[in-house]
């Protein structure tokens, strides 16, 4: 269990995790199944019943939406694109995939996959469907399997909506990239169709309901936010990837950094460094070898009246690959492993400590050579 969810397991070497959000919509859906639509359907049982096929037919639901996101990274891990997770969430699934697709063609692929998937399964259940209303086996596996046919085909459709960063707004991107050549100018124009689509979902969700008494299609409201917050988010990582692209952790790392003495207790290191300067974290070096990283947030929970007997060398996160990196690396490359270890990483080369770099260092660099590029100069 992580500070994100809950981790299953991994499938072709892709992490399988739950969201702690994900629990709502689960609870949502099988209440809609269990106490609206299968009463109305399946009529004469009691809610024990319902509730037991309404969790089942929940769980075949989001067995499809990991299925969906299953294609997306299995097809992207094909090209050699690495994929570290998919997260299921109240929204639906999502691949954390570490990096844009290559070209075009690439970016296609991957995308059209997932929603061809989900239009597929829907078939596949609405065949189910057919089948089981022919040799009468039972309307507990007919309305299921049509519901689950059903929102199968609306999950594939509704991701081919042009808008990024809907599976059709990213095949959108792919076919406006391979006629402009820009990655970034096709992500913005696909990202502001996806805000237009947004916009329009958030007010469909108001009017709706005010209008046409249409209560549920409040779920607009907060999909067209989710959409709204996805699609900025979308372009700005597209303008981040750029900006670092081809940058060297040595070009932006702080050289030579203030380090402390792995022996130094915890009293010692709070007065003379956290309170003194204005770094919270710090390589801990000991007769010229580095011995590990510490930073602000391994003391907050050890008790004041134990500081002084306890040494940095007791809380550090020792020397591991997990918190080392070379300054030939290139940053974008280390930012899954940056976020691991908190915001920080030791550059070593040789077996010596040559600086560190943190998410402030990048950040800053970001920042300038967006601004050098917007004022005409070349980044250095």
């Amino acid at each position: 269990m992580g500070r994100g969810g809950i981790t299953l397991g991994s499938i072709y070497g892709i992490k399988i995790i739950l969201d702690y959000s994900w629990f709502i919509i689960f609870a949502i859906i099988i209440f809609i199944l269990s106490f609206s639509l299968f009463p109305q359907l399946i009529p004469g049982f009691g809610a024990s019943t319902y509730i037991v096929i309404g969790i089942i037919t929940s769980i075949f639901f989001f067995s499809s939406v990991l299925a969906h996101e299953l294609v997306h990274s299995i097809i992207a891990k094909m090209n050699g694109i690495n994929v570290e997770s998919i997260t299921l969430i109240i929204f639906g699934g999502i691949s954390r995939i570490t990096e844009e697709p290559r070209t075009p063609g690439v970016e296609f692929k991957i995308s059209i996959a997932g929603p061809l998937s989900s239009i597929v399964l829907g078939a596949i259940f609405f065949s189910i469907f057919f089948v089981a209303s022919r040799v009468n086996l039972g309307l507990f596996i007919v309305v299921p399997a049509l519901w689950l046919g059903y929102i199968n085909v609306a999950l594939g459709l509704f991701n081919l909506l042009p808008g990024f960063p809907l599976d059709g707004g990213r095949v959108f991107r792919s076919a406006i990239w391979y006629f402009t050549g820009s990655l970034r100018r096709s992500t913005a124009i696909a990202s502001a169709v996806g805000k237009g689509i947004a916009y329009t979902m958030i007010i469909i969700g108001i009017v709706g309901p005010l209008f046409f008494g249409l209560i549920s299609l409040l779920w607009f409201v907060l999909l067209g936010w989710y959409l709204l917050r996805a699609a900025e988010a979308g372009y700005e990582q597209v303008l981040y990837h750029e900006a670092l692209e081809k940058v060297k952790v040595s070009e932006i790392m702080t050289e030579n950094p203030v380090v402390v003495d792995p022996r130094l207790s915890i009293a010692d290191m709070v007065s003379g460094y956290f309170m003194r300067l204005h770094y919270i974290g710090y390589p801990a070096v000991e007769n010229g070898g580095a011995k590990g990283l510490i930073t602000i947030d391994m003391i907050r929970d050890i008790p004041r009246d134990q500081w002084p007997i306890i040494r940095v060398s007791d809380v550090m996160r020792p020397l591991s690959p997990d918190i080392v990196t070379n300054p030939d690396a290139q940053v974008f490359d280390i930012l899954p492993k940056l976020s691991r270890a908190d915001g920080r990483l030791l550059v070593m080369k040789d077996g010596q400590l040559v600086g560190i770099i943190t998410a402030a260092d990048i950040r800053r660099a970001i920042v300038r050579r967006l601004h050098l590029e917007e004022t005409g100069r070349p980044a250095a």
